[in-house]
């Protein structure tokens, strides 16, 4: 098929569609990369990939970690389509890969941590063909990548710009985790290229078979900064093996010595065409992500990137558990691919928890770490488990994994003791923090986990495996690190204690007296509850609780009680869990209600109830005690108004939504009127204020700014049609149409007389109010 017309100025075009939205400028790009040549693409090929993730310009560049399903469901799917591994953008990476042309990377743009890597010459040899020296200087200035490496390290480079700082929508997204397109890109990028099944076929198929064109080493090596570590070599890598290492890729029989130097340099090159991109998305994920500097950073990362470090854990597992049924060249990349993972997350891990606040994101910490430790929830037969549906498969820990085991027990130990202080700190009367800790407790009841940690703490001691122990390790730790790292304030010679030791017995100890306390407080709250519940509904009579049960929503007292309801066993779960796994005699532990209130000294009867909330300047919060402190943190709850609740499991969406709109239009043209019935004093104001909501103050955090700022906004007397779309009240509607086409052969009958009854019932509640 003849091309169409190139047009003349292509940097002109390429300006004017990059400006574009979103959707004309995917599908414009799509016609411009059909119609132009490769050499032309070479030439705007670096700006259009500066503009995807806004360098030298916006940070946001297209959106790729703002776009959720939910916000813009349109702009998902689409770049989705574009991005995919075989969508336009991915077959024009591979299409520019024919001449082999290279793209210039300016290293000011890396993290210093990875360019520190470079300049100290500790990279491994996958980065030899790929640095370029300056002459002058004898450093790395510059890096020579072809257009998939180009693309792929611009889109790991995305995920560290700190974007929930500096946007809205980004700041939504850091607090409800939400799925973004970036993150589904993520894996779908990790379960091509890295595959779990041996022969999958990794996409596009169909490009040029030339590699990466190897660089002439520069004539003057590097010289490193202290002094360099070598590492032996197995014959298998000499032998055309090396694939993430030498820059070449085994023999699909294995590599052997006695193959000729043809036939070894033949297979090695159709080797490294099948794998080396494979060997690019490891490298420069594992490589960049997890040199993250969170100590010298200001800002935080956000839980999307935390969360993209988990996919990554989660896929290297996949992909190093295949590498026994793995006869191809991506067989030693596999054998690899978790000891890179290995020397960098301790002091990953580490950073994170030094620095994330303590509340209920510090899921998304314990998450990465969980994934990590428990290689064996991540092989085909886990994952045929869990397609299958069987959610209470719990994969066994086979002896395959006992070396991962040794050689991470100090992942195991340590990171629990750092761990412990702030699960110390957590208030366990909210359900997701009791959940958070549920998850930790469950992992370390594992019978056959819990005997491994322990004799192979025991044997370490010993140095029996030929390991270092834990106190070597982090003393290793400590010495690799500069003297101005926070390392030695992150592993303390206290935390490399053993983890069933005496003294982390008794720390348990008190730790689980603190949560059977948390555990009895919330019993006491929903005794409470359920009183005043009860109370309620004897004032109000039989039917009113008939009236309210069919179209009111649950009251905020309900719906406490339902959150509540479900901490005390979560809780006892947990208890049992660590007295199983650290041997603590439960009898220890009080699981009563008559276990003693924690002591505090006496309030005037003005503080007993008060509440930050309260504006007014009768409140001196300097005589509050700290138990009073802390029993008010736990409570403040943002207030909204109950029409702008999310749609409920009880409540029809498309017909909700539909009210909504419905019930905003009348307030918004009657709003004045609808005040002035609610404020009379006579019968028609009675039936008003049985029929309108009341008038409230909402109250909620604003973190945009990245402070937690109270605000406030008054909300008048305003209809609400909301509770029609429930689905007990479609229920009770639709068995009026049908008793009145029974009855009287008319729908509308049946309506009229549900209608007529629900209005009696109003008006005598009016009248005896």
């Amino acid at each position: 098929m003849a091309q169409a017309t190139i047009p003349e100025n292509l940097n002109t075009r390429l300006l004017t569609v990059l400006s574009l939205p979103l959707m004309d400028r995917l599908h414009e790009l799509t016609i411009l990369f059909d119609r132009c040549s490769v050499r032309q693409i070479q030439e705007v090929f670096p700006h259009i990939v500066h503009s995807m993730f806004g360098i030298n310009g916006n940070p946001l560049g297209w959106g790729l970690r703002t776009t959720t399903q939910e916000n813009s469901p349109m702009y998902f799917q689409a770049l989705n389509h574009f991005f995919g591994v075989c969508g336009p953008w991915m077959h024009l990476c591979h299409r520019l890969l024919a001449d082999q042309y290279k793209f210039e990377l300016d290293i000011n743009l890396l993290p210093g941590k990875f360019v520190a890597m470079l300049q100290a010459g500790q990279n491994s040899m996958f980065y030899a063909d790929l640095i370029n020296i300056d002459p002058m200087r004898h450093q790395v200035a510059t890096l020579s990548l072809n257009a998939f490496d180009f693309y792929v390290i611009h889109f790991v480079l995305h995920a560290l710009q700190p974007l929930h700082s500096i946007n809205p929508i980004a700041m939504q997204i850091h607090n409800v985790r939400c799925k973004t397109i970036y993150l589904k890109l993520v894996a779908e990028y990790l379960s091509n290229f890295l595959p779990l099944v041996p022969d999958a076929r990794i996409e596009p198929v169909h490009f040029s078979t030339g590699v990466k064109a190897p660089q002439p080493l520069p004539t003057q090596a590097l010289q490193p900064q202290r002094q360099p570590r070598y590492i032996r070599i197995p014959s298998s890598y000499r032998n055309g093996g090396n694939v993430s290492g030498g820059g070449v890729s085994p023999n699909t029989s294995g590599g052997s010595g006695n193959t000729s130097p043809q036939s070894s340099s033949a297979n090695a090159c159709s080797a490294r065409a099948y794998a080396w991109r494979s060997e690019s998305v490891l490298h420069f994920f594992v490589d960049i992500w997890l040199r993250y500097d969170i100590e010298s950073e200001h800002h935080l990362p956000g839980s999307d990137f935390v969360r993209g470090v988990r996919t990554l854990v989660k896929q290297i597992h996949f992909f190093a558990n295949g590498a026994q049924l793995d006869h191809s060249s991506l067989c030693t990349l596999r054998k690899v691919s978790l000891s890179m993972v290995r020397a960098r997350i301790l002091a990953f891990l580490c950073g994170l928890i030094d620095r994330w606040p303590l509340d209920s994101s510090l899921m998304v910490v314990l998450e990465l770490w969980l994934s990590y430790i428990q290689p064996w929830r991540y092989t085909m037969s886990a994952l045929d488990h869990k397609i299958a549906g069987s959610l209470s498969y719990r994969p066994p820990i086979s002896s395959h994994f006992d070396s991962f085991i040794i050689e991470n027990l100090i992942v195991y130990t340590h990171i629990f003791a750092v761990l412990l202080p702030h699960f110390e700190r957590l208030d366990f009367t909210v359900y997701r923090n009791a959940f958070m800790l549920y998850r930790l407790a469950t992992m370390f009841a594992q019978h056959d986990l819990v005997e491994r940690l322990q004799r192979y703490e025991r044997q370490h001691a010993g140095n029996a495996y030929g390991f270092d122990s834990p106190q070597r390790q982090v003393h290793m730790l400590n010495k690799s690190h500069s003297p101005g790292a926070q390392w030695n304030s992150v592993v303390p010679a206290s935390h490399t204690a053993k983890l069933f030791s005496q003294p982390m017995q008794m720390q348990i100890q008190k730790f689980l007296y603190e949560i059977s306390m948390a555990r009895n407080s919330v019993l006491r709250e929903i005794a409470g509850l359920r009183n005043a519940i009860a109370e309620r509904q004897r004032s109000d009579g039989f039917l009113k609780n008939i009236f309210n049960k069919l179209f009111r929503d649950i009251s905020q007292d309900e719906v406490t009680l339902r959150e509540f309801s479900r901490i005390p066993e979560v809780l006892r779960q947990c208890i049992d869990a660590f007295c199983r796994t650290f041997n603590v005699d439960q009898a220890n532990l009080s699981m009563h209600e008559t276990l003693p209130v924690e002591p505090c000294p006496p309030a005037s009867s003005t503080l007993q109830n008060f509440s930050f909330f309260d504006t007014s300047d009768s409140l001196d919060t300097s005589k509050l005690n700290p138990h009073q402190m802390s029993l008010n943190a736990s409570n403040m709850q943002p207030i909204i108004d109950p029409a702008l609740l999310p749609i409920q499991t009880n409540e029809l969406r498309p017909v909700v939504r539909i009210l909504h709109i419905i019930s905003d239009s009348i307030n918004k043209r009657y709003g004045r009127q609808i005040q002035a019935f609610y404020l009379r004093n006579d019968y028609c104001g009675k039936v008003a204020r049985q029929l309108l909501y009341a008038p409230m103050t909402e109250q909620w955090f604003d973190k945009s700014t990245g402070n937690a700022d109270m605000r406030e906004k008054l909300v008048p007397p305003r209809l609400c049609l909301r509770p029609l779309g429930s689905f007990p009240v479609l229920a009770t509607i639709f068995c009026a149409v049908i008793l009145g086409k029974l009855l009287w052969g008319s729908s509308i009958t049946g309506v009229m007389l549900l209608c007529s009854i629900l209005m009696v019932y109003v008006l005598f509640l009016a009248l005896f109010s």
